[in-house]
């Protein structure tokens, strides 16, 4: 599933769309290892996304808006974060679950992280709540159905899209 992060122009009570592509991430958890640096930091914002689309972060089709009166409580648990993975050693495999292929054994899937790698992650995601506090824009995550249109991704031609 592809995901994005970035900061978007407040409008009232809604944001613009799509998001500025220079202030974004994207990234795909198909890939295990980026599976597995989302599963570490994530969690950490499942109150937000509970709030805005009333399921869960790791869910599918979720999209969160972080305005200006959550901006501290976003710093405060980047902060936390850092901490308890600058506790970690310098690299460690995480366990995400186990995947089973025709006519062959169950596996662990157990990708190498690094720490300084999860750090950077969170020095990016630190960035954009920086720049959405000076600028008056809000940070909003968004995956699954929602990706398309917050990265601005026409659907091809002829497609029907259902709201």
């Amino acid at each position: 599933m592809r995901h994005v992060v970035g900061l978007a122009t407040a409008q009232g009570n809604e944001f613009v769309w799509p998001l500025g592509s220079e202030d974004r991430i994207r990234f795909d958890s198909d890939d295990f290892h980026a599976l597995g640096y989302y599963y570490l930091i994530a969690p950490a914002f499942e109150h937000f996304a509970q709030r805005d689309a009333g399921i869960g972060i790791t869910s599918m089709n979720v999209t969160l808006c972080l305005k200006e009166d959550d901006l501290t409580a976003v710093e405060d648990i980047l902060k936390n974060l850092e901490g308890v993975i600058a506790a970690r050693p310098k690299q460690w495999k995480e366990l995400l679950g186990t995947v089973q292929y025709p006519n062959e054994q169950t596996k662990p899937i157990n990708p190498l992280l690094f720490r300084s790698r999860a750090l950077s992650l969170l020095y990016v995601l630190r960035r954009l709540v920086t720049k959405a506090r000076l600028e008056g824009k809000w940070v909003v995550y968004g995956n699954g159905v929602c990706y398309r249109a917050l990265c601005g991704i026409k659907l091809p031609p002829g497609t029907v899209e259902y709201s």
